[in-house]
């Protein structure tokens, strides 16, 4: 069976709520953060994750408040496998900086998922997701936050554990065609072929038209 894994690397300009430590930032400081942050931004567009990577890493060191420098060093680092460990750790420092955002958890769960060090990714995401209840499920990201960490469980072989993520995930992003895949695998897992067959069907309704094959496999 071919599932979805990838994580979601989608963002979102949208107002949250969260803790974060002061820093006295000097207003010519913030606006070379802002003005390289930009440039970075179109670096990143353009694939030239390497230089942005260095350019962000450096405003970071210069400017650790600012928040939208964490957020492309983790989509420029997500391309430099060799960087992967570098933006763990400089997430986790966000993290003490920005204290329960739930994106940036979020994000740190995908790049250690992304490096199969599932156990970590899990509790990110748990913590994405805890801090979420606090902060409001209204971002649109939180949906993705259950999902992954069902991927999570599911690939390492948690099928029971997987199901109640996928369904919050549902509850939060209805008619998800993934998520009901990958939900139907884990009813499959868990001997419980109706519910699969059921999610299955449901998913090819909605395009997923992979699941063509596990109905001719699984559902006769």
């Amino acid at each position: 069976m071919k599932l979805i894994f990838s994580c979601l690397f989608f963002f979102f300009v949208y107002a949250q709520s969260f803790s974060q430590k002061i820093f006295d930032v000097e207003g010519e400081t913030r606006a070379n953060s802002i003005e390289v942050n930009n440039a970075a931004i179109t670096m990143i567009s353009d694939g030239n994750y390497a230089t942005a990577y260095k350019v962000l890493v450096t405003v970071i060191e210069q400017d650790p408040s600012f928040h939208s420098a964490y957020l492309n060093l983790y989509r420029a680092g997500s391309n430099l496998p060799n960087k992967t460990n570098a933006v763990v750790e400089t997430l986790r420092v966000g993290l003490t900086i920005f204290e329960e955002d739930d994106e940036m958890a979020y994000y740190l769960g995908n790049i250690l998922q992304k490096a199969n060090r599932l156990p970590e990714a899990i509790e990110a995401y748990s913590d994405a997701i805890a801090f979420s209840k606090k902060n409001g499920e209204d971002f649109p990201l939180v949906w993705a936050y259950h999902f992954n960490r069902g991927n999570c469980f599911l690939k390492s072989n948690q099928h029971a554990k997987a199901i109640p993520d996928y369904d919050y995930a549902l509850k939060l992003s209805p008619d998800n065609a993934d998520v009901l895949t990958n939900r139907g695998f884990c009813f499959y897992k868990t001997n419980n072929r109706n519910a699969a067959c059921a999610d299955w069907r449901e998913a090819l309704k909605l395009g997923n038209e992979q699941t063509t094959k596990y109905l001719q496999s699984y559902c006769k």
